[in-house]
């Protein structure tokens, strides 16, 4: 295992599951919410309605000269590779082995979460970077005792919010690790208090826009994160069932192992890894337990540092825990290549597992849109399409090159406005077969005929779409989604 374990090894496995990631993101289409956040880039502001900004400035960056897919997700491969300088600089800082550094590199690597879920161009990717960064800078603090450190720090935590708004968690990780260590005496100056307060600064134009906009993204996300009173101990085993899943089954239970044994040790190396991780997983999963459920990617910022703790506790450890963490790694690894292999070829026969299994298969969201836009395109007189989701709007728009306008009753997207160059235009309106068509009536002044297609892959129906044709544009009345 030993000789397995170098930097060389590390820097080609990385460099070699870029290269994977790079594949599927030039041949896969774009997911839905990957089309939606697309749209954003496009209307650049200060804020939005789901989520924090900074989802969109990186996709206009990164999509400045072309908007293919590739360069739509290519924040995705950059943050994949600066984390993963991160966790090898401050693996070594932590236990000065080159072996569990190079553990902790290729753990973060293969997890599903970051092999697999960083094609997805999606908030996770820039929050999940900035908070690997301002976990960076909080140790430098640690280790070097140099007040500069802080305003890394808070600048690194006021981009993390730009990102979404759950990274606000870090706040009170750290905290905590300071008042359980003598890194407390920082509390006696003016540094962390300055450094949350620019942390804050930088976050100021979304709390500007939100206070123009009825606070309506703070007061969805509590809803959305916190809502309800379901109390449910099923949810909370599905959420643990999601968190074996995104890092892997033996990866997550070593990390949590290894939390529960390095907790009440006098360790600091360790007791910081236990603490920027553990505290955000039990969130979310009192988050399951008291909303109904929790998404398996929201603890997505825990696991820089669950990595580095799991790399530490099974290679830093006996021969067994070696061997199990190689066990660990492979299955991790071959979790997430087949995931990618199955969304890009269909490789898991699900049709002779069930027809019902083959037609709910998860991966399907990576089809089907390039093909009803060019369905669309095949008639030019066609110049606005309105839909029932606020994804499909951005698929259009996306794989119609914005030459069709796309619009939804959507609380985000009414807000840029229906343009009035194409209001008295000929248009659609499309929705899946299954939902309503009276909601289409309204859409128009006048009424045309209405066609069906149908998308397939590998022989089962992918979806199928209901496109009814008609000429101006009136609002619709009712509750905006």
């Amino acid at each position: 295992m030993e000789h397995i374990l170098t930097k060389r090894n590390t820097v080609l496995v990385v460099a070699l599951l870029s290269l994977w990631k790079m594949y599927l993101s030039a041949t896969l289409q774009l997911h839905p919410d990957e089309a939606y956040y697309w749209m954003w880039s496009r209307h650049l502001d200060l804020g939005y309605f789901d989520h924090a900004p900074l989802i969109a400035y990186c996709i206009r960056l990164t999509t400045l000269f072309s908007q293919q897919e590739l360069w739509v997700r290519f924040s995705g491969i950059l943050e994949t590779l600066i984390v993963s300088v991160l966790a090898w600089r401050l693996s070594l800082q932590l236990f000065h082995d080159d072996k569990i550094a190079s553990a902790s590199v290729i753990t973060l690597n293969v997890m599903p979460l970051t092999l697999a879920g960083s094609v997805l161009m999606t908030p996770d990717i820039p929050v999940f970077l900035f908070l690997s960064l301002s976990t960076y800078w909080y140790w430098q603090i640690v280790a070097t005792q140099k007040p500069h450190y802080w305003y890394f720090l808070g600048v690194a935590f006021g981009l993390s919010l730009l990102s979404k708004y759950t990274a606000v968690l870090l706040a009170p990780s750290l905290l905590l690790f300071m008042l359980v260590t003598d890194e407390r005496r920082w509390l006696k100056t003016i540094h962390p208090y300055a450094a949350f307060l620019l942390g804050c600064a930088l976050f100021l134009p979304v709390i500007y826009w939100n206070s123009q906009h009825q606070w309506i993204s703070f007061a969805f996300q509590m809803r959305h994160g916190l809502g309800g009173n379901k109390y449910s101990i099923g949810k909370v085993l599905v959420y643990i069932g999601g968190q074996m899943l995104v890092a892997g089954p033996l990866i997550w239970v070593s990390g949590v192992i290894a939390a529960g044994h390095y907790l009440f040790q006098k360790n600091r190396q360790t007791l910081f890894l236990v603490l920027t991780s553990l505290p955000t997983l039990l969130f979310f999963a009192f988050s399951a337990f008291k909303k109904g459920g929790a998404a398996a990617n929201w603890p997505c910022c825990a696991y820089f540092t669950f990595s580095i703790l799991a790399g530490h506790y099974l290679v830093g450890g006996s021969k067994t825990k070696r061997y199990v963490w190689g066990v660990a790694v492979a299955f991790s690894f071959l979790l997430s290549v087949t995931a990618g292999l199955h969304a890009r070829f269909g490789v898991i026969p699900l049709g002779k597992i069930s027809p019902d299994a083959a037609q709910a298969d998860a991966t399907h969201s990576f089809y089907g849109w390039k093909e009803l836009a060019e369905a669309l395109e095949k008639d030019p007189t066609i110049r606005f399409a309105v839909t029932d989701t606020h994804q499909l709007a951005g698929e259009v728009s996306y794989y119609t090159k914005e030459r069709i306008v796309a619009y939804a009753d959507h609380v985000q997207i009414s807000q840029w406005g229906f343009p009035d160059r194409v209001r008295d235009e000929n248009g659609v309106c499309i929705y899946l077969e299954g939902d309503a068509i009276p909601a289409c009536r309204g859409t128009f002044l006048s009424l045309g005929k209405t066609d069906t297609l149908s998308v397939r892959r590998d022989n089962y129906p992918v979806r199928t779409y209901q496109i009814v044709h008609g000429r101006g544009y009136k609002e619709r009345e009712g509750k905006r989604l």
